[in-house]
């Protein structure tokens, strides 16, 4: 039985598949937590980063995208205005005739 030879080219073209796959997750619980933006952009991350450095790249990158999709958005409180409309700009003194 002869040993299994796998050219550069087709270990890259497996990586890519992986990162794909992986990016495929990433756009899915995007798509579902309403963020598709970050999902696509973690797809696109992770298929380029499976063809530069492969597992090296896909795994943060989907770690790091997962992250941002999971996170609550920062909760801020509404801000009151304590402006009364007691005087307008029609009316100032700066604006007599």
């Amino acid at each position: 039985m002869e040993p299994v030879r796998i050219s550069p080219y087709t270990l890259i073209y497996i990586w890519v598949g992986v990162g794909f796959l992986a990016g495929l997750v990433l756009l899915l619980v995007g798509w579902a937590k309403g963020k598709t933006k970050l999902g696509a952009l973690g797809l696109l991350a992770s298929t380029v980063g499976g063809g530069l450095l492969g597992i090296f790249l896909i795994v943060p990158a989907v770690a790091v995208f997962l992250w941002l999709i999971l996170r609550r958005p920062a909760t801020t409180a509404p801000v009151e205005s304590n402006v009364s409309d007691a005087g307008s700009f029609e009316n100032s003194p700066d604006n007599a005739e």
